[in-house]
C-alpha cells in the first residue's frame, strides 16, 4: 500500500533532514518506492502498513541523527479523505492547516481550546482542522494555547501533533 510518513518538528530549527537523505534512510530502511515531497519531512512509501512504515522510519531516523523523530504513517486514501474533508473555507487571507494528532484523544483536547473570531478548528477523525490568518500560524491565540498545551507530561499540543498546510498534502496526495 502507499503510505504518507510525515515527519514532525524537522527542518525547523530542529534536526535539519535534507529530501535526498531521507529518500536513501527510508530506502535503506527497507521501505519501498520512496519518493519526498518539498524539503518539509514529506514522504511516500510503499510498506506492507501505515503504522509499521512509521515505527520502520523512526527507528531509522533515531539510529540517524541521534534523537527521536516521530513519524506519523497514513494510508493516502486515507489522507485524501482527510483532505476532502476539510471543512473551512479557503481564501487568500487565511492559511488552511490539518492538526494530526500523534497520540489518540489529542484532536479532541484541541478542539476544546478557543479560538479568536478570525480563526476556526474543527475536529475530524484523529486531526483537527485549522483556519488561522495569514502571518499568525504562531503568534495566533490557539497556536499560543496549543504551545501551552504541549508542555509538560501528558500534554496535548505540538509534541503530540504533526501540522501540514492543506496545500502541502495536495502535493503529497500528487506524490503518491
Amino acid at each position: 500500500m502507499r503510505v504518507a510518513l510525515l515527519l514532525r518538528g524537522v527542518n525547523v530549527g530542529g534536526v535539519t533532514v535534507r529530501s535526498a537523505e531521507l529518500r536513501a534512510l527510508l530506502a535503506d530502511a527497507g521501505l519501498g518506492d520512496v519518493s519526498t515531497v518539498l524539503a518539509s519531512g514529506n514522504a511516500v512509501v510503499t510498506a506492507s502498513d501505515a503504522a509499521g512504515a512509521a515505527r520502520t522510519a523512526e527507528r531509522a531516523l533515531e539510529a540517524r541523527y541521534g534523537r527521536r523523530i516521530r513519524v506519523l504513517g497514513i494510508g493516502v486514501e486515507d489522507l485524501a479523505a482527510a483532505v476532502a474533508a476539510y471543512p473551512h473555507g479557503e481564501d487568500d487571507e487565511h492559511t488552511p492547516y490539518v492538526i494530526f494528532e500523534l497520540d489518540p484523544g489529542v484532536a479532541d483536547a484541541l478542539a476544546r481550546i478557543e479560538t479568536a473570531p478570525n480563526e476556526a478548528t474543527a475536529a475530524g477523525d484523529g486531526v483537527l482542522y485549522w483556519s488561522n490568518p495569514k502571518g499568525t500560524t504562531l503568534t495566533s491565540g490557539f497556536a499560543k494555547a496549543t504551545e501551552r498545551a504541549g508542555r509538560g507530561k501528558g500534554g496535548a499540543g505540538k509534541d503530540s501533533t504533526t501540522t501540514r498546510n492543506l496545500r502541502t498534502l495536495r502535493k503529497v496526495l500528487a506524490a503518491a
